[in-house]
């Protein structure tokens, strides 16, 4: 990352026609973002922030922050008021956060204000589009109404053009109308893209880490298994029928794998079960998504939150009584049935479910699911 923006800045006062010594202040300017930048992200990962999963998210932020910059460099190619600076806005919003969506898209504009492009009302144009960007990645993150969501963000840029190169020439020209509508165009359109195409891409990143853990190499399913082969065997049971249960009903059946394997892991360490399996997850940098279902492990401190840690709760419940019945007992499917039905009831009726979203027909899918489908032996 420190060299994507010592590099930019290199690059930028070169193509700008700028003096050496001016060039050479330029790249400490990247430096010095460079620590803030840094410093940022190390803040971060000592908080209960999405980046938790340090090495995947460094790998992908600073990949994309490259990308950025070379946008941002090619950017400067074209007429001040033509430049599409709230793509670089929404695009690290996306991978990163909106703070450091915000912040690099400050440094790219300073960047250019610092090599002579335009003035104040220049300068203060991208910082609203830039604003724009950021809020953009979460508005586009419901697909619902999308093409009212573009013609907005059109209209927001065209408009902030407009107003801007007023205020800078004192009269409206036809070239800034132009320019407005070719920049509101191409960052409204380009804002969808780049928003589907970045979330795909950390979805699958995140994806990839929450297969990872699963993995019999990694050091905490080692360490469960070395532990004990019973609650090994218990929370594969969990996180597999988890993860059917979680598809059925339209939950992601990724963390529900995992949050169903680790969700008795702070027995590891004894009681108390929640506080030691949230401080050896996040040890062990499991995702946050799964620490948030293990900080509601058995309801004890909170209820269960999203889909996943209803459904983790659900599973592990009904497995839990599976394993200290012997099949005699459960014999007939008539006796398994009751037993699923009567688990599943008693925690619905201590309101276990109600702050997670839980309906009505997602109860049924599962419970029917577990009856006839799930190998709870």
């Amino acid at each position: 990352m420190a060299g994507s923006g010592i590099l930019e800045c290199v690059v930028s006062g070169v193509l700008s026609g700028q003096e050496a010594d001016q060039t050479a202040v330029l790249a400490f300017v990247g430096v010095l973002f460079s620590v803030i930048f840094l410093t940022g992200l190390e803040l971060y990962h000592r908080q209960d922030g999405r980046f938790n999963e340090k090495e995947a998210n460094d790998k992908l932020s600073a990949c994309w922050y490259a990308v950025f910059c070379l946008l941002a460099v090619l950017f400067g190619f074209l007429p001040g008021f033509a430049r599409p600076v709230l793509l670089l806005g929404i695009g690290m919003t996306v991978v990163a956060d909106p703070f450091f969506g915000l912040v690099s898209g400050l440094f790219h504009i300073s960047v250019y204000a610092l090599c002579g492009d335009g003035g104040i009302e220049l300068f203060l144009c991208r910082v609203f589009l830039l604003i724009g960007g950021c809020m953009a990645a979460s508005f586009l993150e419901r697909r619902k109404n999308l093409m009212w969501k573009v013609v907005f963000l059109f209209l927001y840029t065209f408009t902030a053009i407009l107003v801007f190169s007023y205020l800078e020439a004192g009269k409206l020209e036809q070239d800034m109308l132009i320019y407005g509508l070719c920049n509101g165009i191409f960052s409204s359109v380009g804002a969808e893209a780049l928003h589907k195409s970045l979330s795909a891409n950390v979805q699958y990143a995140q994806k990839r880490i929450l297969k990872k853990i699963l993995k019999d190499n990694f050091g905490l399913v080692k360490d469960m298994r070395a532990y004990s082969a019973a609650d090994y065997n218990h929370a594969r049971k969990v996180s597999q029928i988890a993860e059917g249960c979680a598809r059925l009903v339209g939950a992601s059946a990724d963390v529900a794998a995992a949050g169903g394997f680790y969700y008795r892991l702070g027995r590891l360490q004894g009681k108390p079960y929640v506080k030691n399996g949230v401080e050896l997850a996040r040890n062990n940098r499991l995702p946050m998504e799964v620490i948030g279902i293990l900080e509601e492990y058995n309801g004890e401190e909170k209820l269960p939150s999203t889909l996943e840690s209803a459904i983790v709760h659900i599973v592990d419940s009904v497995v839990a009584k599976f394993d200290v019945l012997d099949k005699d007992t459960l014999s007939s499917s008539w006796n398994q049935d009751i037993l699923v039905y009567q688990t599943l009831n008693e925690n619905s009726a201590a309101g276990l479910y109600d702050r997670s979203g839980f309906s009505m027909n997602m109860y049924l899918k599962i419970r029917d699911y577990l009856i006839k489908e799930a190998k709870l032996f």
